[in-house]
């Protein structure tokens, strides 16, 4: 008789070599450098071993930073509602490079953010100005784009 527990085949990963499991988290899904790093030191491989995988990922171009930031930068501003800080704390925490996220939102314009912000609002309508408010900083919306958009709403 099969046992259904046969069928369940946990992923071992305990002697597989750095580049091979850098290869493996990279075909799961795009990475940024600072993550791979993050993720492979956890892992308890040495260093020299995590510098030579990331190098080879580099040279054939599955880890690229500009290219994973940009492409994260895309997605962020087409499905979700965060304003310019908001975006910026999340490349952040995707470990990009501070210059790159600078030089990467200086093309992040007031109109595309007040846009975003628009679209928030009439997502989640709230009763007055000082909810709509909170949510949009609460968002990283930048000031000049909370006062553009809440002029026009009536305080209650």
């Amino acid at each position: 008789m099969i046992e259904a527990n046969q069928f369940k085949k946990k992923r071992s990963f305990k002697n597989i070599s750095c580049k091979d499991y850098a290869l493996f988290l990279v075909s799961l899904r795009a990475q940024s450098i600072g993550q791979m790093r993050t993720k492979l030191a956890k892992k308890g491989y040495p260093e020299d071993e995590i510098e030579a995988a990331i190098q080879r990922l580099s040279e054939l171009n599955y880890l690229n930073d500009e290219q994973f930031a940009q492409i994260y930068l895309d997605n962020l501003k087409k499905y979700k509602n965060f304003g310019y800080f908001g975006i910026k704390k999340k490349l952040m925490e995707k470990k990009i490079n501070s210059k790159q996220i600078e030089a990467l939102l200086k093309s992040f314009t007031l109109k595309e953010e007040t846009e975003i912000a628009r679209r928030l609002i009439e997502k989640n309508p709230r009763k007055n100005r000082i909810q709509i408010v909170r949510a949009l900083q609460s968002k990283g919306f930048r000031t000049d784009v909370v006062f553009k958009i809440t002029k026009f709403v009536p305080e209650d």
